[in-house]
């Protein structure tokens, strides 16, 4: 299915956003050429059959979003309705291309770093900082299932908090490498378990931290990388 009627709404408000009247003239300027460069990749783009719906409602929303341009006089409010539009341009070009799987990765990698955050967090920091961050993670569970732009900034706020958790957890397992027998016996005394048992929670952990690590950066790298399937 070609995307001629698109491109035609993509033109116009080309011109729209160069209009100081209509948006400011920096930020216009700035929308304008990311409308431009969107026009050169839809026109390289057929949409699949199955994705008809989605670029009717796209053309529907951008007849809608040219309407709303040309009869308000509010030119910020303006550029939130147009910069609302690009996102959803972004977001159908990337399901028109296939690129949809990359949504799923990401929630994959996030429900993961989130699972370890969660289990390694409380030796250092009690259950406190779990619980500040058991709704944040709800909701960008349920906010990247949905594409919304809110979930994934919801989501990605999970990662520093698991970078600090890691560093923490590495920064004692090299302690423990250099003093085992030591860190081991105070587990011991701390817990009233077995040497073995011991031995496992000085062992395990910093592992499971360095596994930590390097979810937390996969997420922020394919956070960033599927931003545009977002909206």
């Amino acid at each position: 299915m070609e995307t001629t009627q698109l491109l035609d709404i993509i033109k116009e408000l080309q011109g729209l956003a160069a209009n100081p009247r209509i948006i400011q003239e920096g930020k216009g300027l700035k929308l304008q050429n990311t409308l431009v460069s969107l026009e050169k990749q839809f026109q390289e783009i057929k949409v699949p059959e199955k994705y008809q719906n989605i670029y009717s409602a796209l053309c529907k929303k951008g007849k809608e979003t040219v309407k709303a341009l040309k009869e308000s006089k509010d030119t910020r409010g303006n550029q939130d309705k147009l910069e609302a539009y690009i996102r959803y341009l972004h977001a159908a070009k990337g399901d028109f291309e296939g690129k949809t799987n990359e949504v799923n990765k990401y929630l994959r990698t996030f429900v993961f770093t989130s699972a370890l955050f969660l289990a390694l967090s409380p030796q250092f920091f009690g259950f406190i900082l779990p619980a500040v961050f058991f709704v944040p993670i709800f909701l960008g569970i349920r906010g990247v299932k949905n594409r919304s732009m809110t979930g994934l900034y919801m989501s990605l706020a999970v990662a520093p908090a698991a970078f600090m958790t890691s560093f923490i957890w590495i920064r004692y397992g090299i302690y423990a490498l250099s003093h085992h027998q030591e860190a081991v016996e105070r587990v011991m005394a701390d817990t009233g378990r077995s040497f073995a048992f011991a031995r496992a929670l000085v062992t395990i952990p910093p592992v499971l931290a360095i596994l930590l690590l390097f979810l937390a950066s996969l997420q922020v790298y394919r956070g960033i990388k599927t931003k545009n399937l977002f909206v």
